[in-house]
């Protein structure tokens, strides 16, 4: 599937950012989803997701328990304000960092799962949509992006964001095939800007798997228009951490691959390149 998300004025698709109010944004965190949808020229649609089990107290779903085991009046007027609170100052953050660069957000709150929420959003406006984590979730993190990947069906992609240490617009694609490797060089085309190029390091556990993999990808690369730079990194022989150190060394703005390869197997994996590379990664079915 093509890595894209609709432009504002086909409504048939946007940039999800999934937010935590207890987490903070720094601009810098937040830089990847709004350049995302600047370059398509999407909008942002916050989405803070509450847990469904608690009560709907002024359309804010809490659940407070006191010291006695019952919640009182004053506790929940507490935690409904400061809930309140941190949800107007991530979105707030979010505003900030998209009116300097012309992208507009708009915001949700919803109750009940996280991916079933988020599924139904990119249903109801679909099926261009990109989800954007600000970071994986403290209770299950390694697992969440396996069950999006698997329940969203109105998303082409799903963006890890991270600090963004380079002030380069460096685009590194990790390719582990040449099926997909087209729809990836396009995405890295459009987000490295008029800059470029775009470094492509090459997943492969055998020299034999990583010769193929490079002379097919070398002419894919002449399809996109601008340059395309081959990292000479070698077969991994089933050491993944070579090829992401690697990637950490080019300092990337930002990494494009596939969930569930070679290089990101998983949510674990995911978590340890995010943290290696220094930047956000950009992820593809």
């Amino acid at each position: 599937m093509i890595a894209h998300v609709a432009e504002a004025s086909e409504l048939s698709g946007r940039v999800v950012l999934w937010l935590d109010p207890e987490a903070d944004y720094p601009a810098a965190r937040l830089e990847a989803p709004v350049r995302l949808a600047a370059a398509y020229g999407a909008e942002i649609e916050t989405v803070v997701v509450a847990d469904a089990s608690s009560d709907l107290v002024g359309d804010v779903p809490i659940r407070v328990i006191g010291s006695s085991g019952f919640a009182t009046h004053r506790d929940v007027a507490a935690y409904d304000r400061r809930f309140e609170l941190l949800v107007s100052r991530c979105r707030r953050a979010v505003e900030d960092v998209g009116a300097a660069h012309g992208v507009k957000v708009r915001h949700t709150l919803a109750a009940g799962d996280a991916v079933d929420r988020i599924s139904e959003m990119c249903v109801e406006r679909g099926p261009w949509n990109i989800v954007a984590l600000t970071r994986l979730p403290v209770s299950g993190g390694d697992f969440v992006v396996g069950t999006l990947l698997a329940n969203v069906g109105g998303a082409t992609g799903f963006l890890l964001c991270g600090h963004q240490r380079s002030k380069q617009a460096r685009v590194v694609v990790i390719a582990e095939d040449t099926e997909r490797l087209i729809s990836m060089l396009r995405a890295a085309e459009r987000l490295s800007g008029p800059r470029g190029p775009v470094h492509v390091v090459i997943a492969a556990d055998t020299a034999e798997d990583y010769a193929e993999i490079e002379a097919q990808s070398r002419l894919l690369a002449s399809e996109i228009h601008i340059p395309v730079v081959f990292e000479d990194v070698g077969p991994t022989f089933g050491v993944p951490e070579a090829l992401t150190g690697h990637v950490a060394r080019l300092k990337p703005s930002l990494v494009v691959a596939v969930f569930g390869g070679s290089a990101i197997a998983d949510g674990r994996e995911l978590s340890r390149a995010s943290i290696v590379a220094r930047a956000p990664i950009l992820l593809v079915r």
